[in-house]
């Protein structure tokens, strides 16, 4: 009142999740607030819907988390006099993260020695690029293609090796441990060549758009 505003949307986000209680949960307490206010009529539940991007991992069933939060809407509008609110996500990763993959050149290949080492792919490409495994150690699909563009050229021998990227950089890892960005992790990749492709593949969200040359 004192300054003249009307809050007409609640906005709410709680990051990354699947689970339909915790979704119906978030959806009750945003709309007590949207209750403070009769000049409310929308809320929002911003994003977080999870999408697996390797194997194994789970994807959100929109279908299962909606059910749930309908049924709290159609809860708030019968219990506030049939107000009925409209409903905002913002499912941005969910749509675009495995619509777009990093495509690089392997540009050197070295092996450290002794208790620990490990085999290295440098890449021409790195957290200049896709910035999601330093940041907080996402773990992307990767995979290794003949640098002639051949299937017939693609082998069966694999290696298990560290890839990182351009950058003079110690934290331009691209095969970190999950969740830790600072772990090395050795991934059985097919036996790669320098010059050979590689892909990365589930960098369609959060990937350009962190991008430093962007």
């Amino acid at each position: 009142e004192k300054y003249g505003l009307t809050v007409e949307r609640i906005h709410t986000h709680i990051g990354s999740g699947s689970d339909p209680a915790v979704w119906q949960s978030v959806a009750t307490r945003s709309l007590s607030f949207c209750a403070l206010w009769d000049t409310v009529h929308t809320l929002n539940l911003g994003g977080g819907y999870k999408v697996g991007r390797n194997p194994g991992e789970p994807t959100t069933d929109l279908q299962q988390i909606g059910g749930p939060v309908a049924d709290e809407f159609r809860k708030f509008a019968k219990e506030n006099g049939g107000r009925e609110l409209k409903l905002e996500i913002e499912p941005g990763t969910y749509l675009v993260a495995m619509a777009g993959a990093l495509v690089c050149t392997v540009q050197d290949k070295v092996s450290t020695t002794g208790e620990g080492g490990h085999t290295f792919l440098k890449l021409d490409a790195g957290m200049t690029d896709v910035l999601r495994p330093s940041l907080y150690g996402a773990v992307h699909p990767i995979t290794v293609l003949p640098a002639s563009g051949s299937s017939s050229d693609v082998g069966t021998q694999t290696e298990s090796v560290v890839v990182v990227g351009h950058c003079c950089e110690s934290g331009d890892l691209m095969t970190p441990s999950a969740g830790e960005p600072e772990s090395l992790e050795e991934r059985t990749l097919r036996k790669a060549e320098i010059g050979d492709v590689l892909v990365m593949d589930g960098s369609g969200a959060y990937c350009a758009g962190m991008s430093s040359k962007n």
